[in-house]
């Protein structure tokens, strides 16, 4: 069956044949004619993706230094803000030390003030003691008579 068709339509094979081998060697021919052409189109084309590649990168970097200006600018922002805060703070730690070192004399000077407070109790206390001690020793020679002559000591020698 396939005999017959194929007697029956072989003018259609030689036609296909032809036809398939022409293309096959249509193909070489346009293959050896076309090669500088086609070694241009290749060169050009890779250099349009190195073109694309190099443009990527140029693209990668510009997009890195924005990031690196936007960090520089931050890390200025924050050295402001920290040198700002660090004055701040050496302005209370000075103001602190004031305030210590005041506190340090007036506590000194209260110091110095409860020591002679204390001298000066003790000196009215002994002072006292004798007032005291002077008086039992006088009421005890006390003489109501002014004219007395036991009197000891005489009216008017006593001293203390």
């Amino acid at each position: 069956m396939m005999m017959e068709i194929l007697q029956s339509n072989s003018d259609l094979i030689a036609l296909l044949s032809s036809f398939v081998g022409g293309g096959a060697l249509g193909g070489f021919i346009s293959n050896v004619i076309n090669r500088k052409e086609n070694k241009r189109i290749k060169k050009s084309e890779a250099i349009q993706k190195e073109a694309l590649a190099k443009k990527e990168d140029a693209s990668a970097a510009t997009e890195m230094m924005g990031l690196l200006e936007r960090t520089v600018a931050h890390m200025e922002r924050m050295n402001n803000y920290n040198e700002g805060h660090a004055e701040n703070l050496l302005k209370m730690v000075r103001e602190r030390d004031q305030l210590n070192d005041r506190l340090k004399r007036d506590l000194e000077l209260l110091q110095l003030q409860r020591t002679e407070d204390h001298r000066r109790i003790t000196g009215l206390e002994k002072t006292v003691e004798r007032e005291l001690t002077w008086r039992q020793d006088g009421d005890y020679h006390y003489c109501m008579v002014r004219d007395c002559g036991l009197r000891k000591p005489p009216m008017g020698t006593f001293k203390r």
